[in-house]
């Protein structure tokens, strides 16, 4: 998204971050906490999927490979 906001392809953003020693990291998410947001969102959505249950984290700021 970030790319199409700047009109540049997202490799190019990709090596312009590299370069520039900028990391899109990973939330830092011991597994029982991920469990737990994960089977409260469950509770509210039983039949969501796994990319509304990422989507939800991500919404909040979570990111997890």
């Amino acid at each position: 998204e970030l790319a199409d906001i700047l009109g540049v392809h997202r490799n190019t953003l990709r090596l312009y971050m590299k370069r520039h020693g900028i990391q899109r990291k990973y939330s830092e998410l011991t597994n029982a906490d991920l469990d737990v947001l994960i089977s409260e969102f469950k509770k509210r959505r039983p039949d969501s999927g796994i990319r509304y249950i990422i989507g939800h984290l991500r919404r909040h700021g979570i990111r997890v490979q």
